[in-house]
């Protein structure tokens, strides 16, 4: 290999370590983990202070006076609370009644339709409701919400709204 070779994949090797290098000392910086992980690095302090310069060797960055009113003996800033988003409402099309409790993304039971026999979706949390569809037996579903007693859950099956009776499914 020759002399001018071997220099260009020395300098190929070293601009590498100097890129991972780099990489690593970013990550470390934006995480907080390279200042002792007290803070995070978008405080106040750290974003008044310019680059290349060091904040322990300039006293005016680091001695500076409270404003009237502010206190002096809380520097940390408390992060403001993400509000809780409302709930949308839901309304499950094609029923004659809607469940008075749905269950929450993630929140929802899944069950199995008994394998003794087919099961009726119905338009309301009843038999004397209309009949939606029928669902073979074994058949998984995820209840969606329920009726005030629990005693009935609506699902999705093939694209459809409807009710089952709970004492006829199986937890999954």
């Amino acid at each position: 290999m020759s002399s001018l070779r071997k220099k260009a994949l020395v300098r190929l090797l070293l601009c590498a370590v100097v890129f991972i290098a780099t990489i690593v000392f970013c990550f470390l910086l934006l995480t907080g983990t390279f200042d002792g992980g007290a803070e995070p690095a978008s405080t106040p302090e750290s974003s008044s202070v310019a680059e290349g310069e060091s904040p322990a060797g300039d006293s005016a960055a680091t001695d500076s006076v409270p404003a009237e009113g502010e206190d002096s003996s809380s520097e940390a800033v408390e992060p403001t609370p993400e509000p809780t988003p409302e709930p949308t409402p839901v309304n499950f099309d094609g029923l004659s009644e809607q469940p008075t409790t749905v269950y929450a993304e993630g929140e929802q039971p899944a069950f199995t339709v008994t394998p003794d026999s087919n099961m009726n979706l119905r338009a309301g949390p009843g038999t004397d409701f209309d009949k939606v569809a029928q669902i073979p037996a074994g058949t998984a579903v995820t209840a969606l919400g329920t009726n005030a007693d629990e005693t009935w859950v609506v699902v999705q099956y093939e694209g459809q709204y409807g009710w089952l009776a709970k004492e006829y499914l199986n937890a999954a």
